[in-house]
């Protein structure tokens, strides 16, 4: 009786080991949501979440009451990584240039190995020179 308890444990123990084997290759994948960050300055507010996966990519939102947001965002956004190293946008899939509201995702590609940072840079939109967002992915 007290073999079949050992064999029983055993095969727990080692279920559990095989478990914790596998959950640490998922720690090392990007994660697929990280936190949206806004910022308010000057006349129009910028919303931006990150979608990362094996393609890094931001969900952005541009909100204003007093100007056109007639901006082409592929020529005024970049990401930056852990090392400083920038990326340009590949594509923008949204709202057209103009209007008070505009709503998309800019797409900088397939990014190898994945960041440890991501950073993400607007220029001059609403009279700001520059705003900056940054989420720690932890890879």
């Amino acid at each position: 009786m007290k073999k079949n308890y050992l064999i029983i444990i055993v095969a727990i123990a080692f279920g559990v080991l095989w478990f914790a084997f596998l959950r640490t290759g998922d720690e090392k994948q990007p994660s697929a949501s990280l936190e949206p960050q806004q910022n308010n300055e000057g006349l129009v507010t910028i919303a931006v979440t990150p979608k990362f996966s094996s393609e890094v990519s931001f969900q952005i939102s541009l909100d204003t009451h007093s100007e056109e947001l007639n901006y082409d965002l592929t020529q005024i956004a970049l990401f930056t990584d852990e090392n400083g190293k920038e990326y340009k946008p590949v594509s923008w899939e949204g709202d057209p240039p103009g209007g008070h509201h505009r709503e998309g995702v800019l797409n900088f590609g397939s990014i190898s190995p994945p960041p440890r940072t991501l950073g993400f840079i607007i220029k001059n939109v609403g009279g700001v020179p520059e705003r900056k967002f940054l989420w720690i992915t932890g890879f």
